[in-house]
């Protein structure tokens, strides 16, 4: 179940991360400001020459009201709507991160509500209670993600140990040296039976994480039934066993693709390459749903699918 083979896992999104997505979107909203109160201006409806843009404000003079509804109002519309329908704004967008549920699963609209109301105080105060919160929390979570219960991800490449590691066991033992003859020609696709093997493992691998995610499912679900002052959040076994699941199931999306490249290439199907495995031709059968998501939210349909069946059987 560890040799997933990935190429990318998933991680917390660091302070430094969240302050330079930030500071992309202040630039984004600043512009978008300018775009405003110039059309507002080129129609009539705002007066440059009013203190607030003109200078004329000092310590004993504040901004109009009117300039702060219209600043907290177009952050609070730009960080939901972005989030609604990318899970993330242009600044985590540019950086590779999204916003999840504490499940990995696609925030609701109430999650995201919350999170960019409490935004607003969060700004009053330049975010340095919500760096401190980030600081002190495992997850590295905001307030506004604390209230919310959702999470910042980011996708980024696998350790190079463990890509070392693999690389080596894979490597075949010393023999000796070949009789002398034409010079072997380099294959023209994968090979199959390595990549049928291969495919193999993988596919074992997502039968392993997809019972784990159900075992640590039906934990959180008996917890949920706990009275109302006792609620509490999703155990770190619970996070863990979905994010396994998830890369497990890209990992061996990727070794699917090379077992099909590989049977193509030797004239055949990847069906009767692996007919005369009967695990693996059981594991696809039975974990199937999961080879044909191709996202966070498709990777849990097919979880739900694969469940069902199981109880129904």
């Amino acid at each position: 179940m560890q040799e997933l083979h990935a190429t990318e896992q998933t991680h917390f999104a660091s302070l430094g991360l969240r302050c330079a997505a930030i500071a992309i979107d202040t630039v984004v909203l600043f512009m978008a400001l300018v775009v405003i109160f110039s059309i507002a201006a080129a129609a009539g409806a705002l007066n440059v020459n009013d203190p607030a843009f003109s200078g004329g404000l000092s310590l004993s003079r504040t901004a109009p009201a009117w300039l702060y509804l219209i600043t907290y109002g177009l952050v609070f519309v730009y960080y939901t709507l972005f989030e609604a329908l990318t899970q993330a704004s242009v600044g985590k967008l540019a950086l590779g991160m999204r916003v999840t549920m504490d499940d990995g699963t696609r925030p609701t609209g109430v999650a995201i509500v919350i999170r960019n109301l409490i935004r607003l105080p969060e700004i009053l105060f330049w975010y340095i209670p919500s760096g401190i919160s980030c600081l002190t929390n495992t997850r590295n979570k905001r307030l506004g993600d604390l209230a919310a219960r959702t999470v910042v991800l980011r996708r980024g490449a696998a350790p190079a140990i463990a890509s070392a590691a693999l690389s080596t066991s894979r490597m075949p033992a010393a023999a000796a040296p070949p009789a002398p003859g034409p010079a072997p020609q380099p294959p023209s696709s994968p090979d199959l039976t390595a990549s049928v093997a291969a495919f193999k493992t993988a596919a074992l691998a997502v039968a392993g994480a997809h019972r784990s995610y159900l075992h640590f499912s039906e934990l959180e679900l008996a917890a949920a039934d706990r009275p109302a002052d006792e609620a509490h959040d999703y155990s770190p076994e619970y996070v863990a066993a979905w994010y396994t699941l998830a890369d497990t199931v890209v990992a061996a999306q990727k070794k699917l693709a090379v077992a099909e490249s590989a049977a193509s290439g030797a004239g055949t199907t990847l069906q009767e390459a692996c007919a005369d495995q009967p695990d693996l031709v059981r594991a696809v059968r039975e974990f199937g749903p999961y080879f044909g998501a191709a996202s966070d939210d498709q990777i849990h349909d097919a979880y739900l699918r694969v469940a069902r069946a199981e109880t129904a059987t």
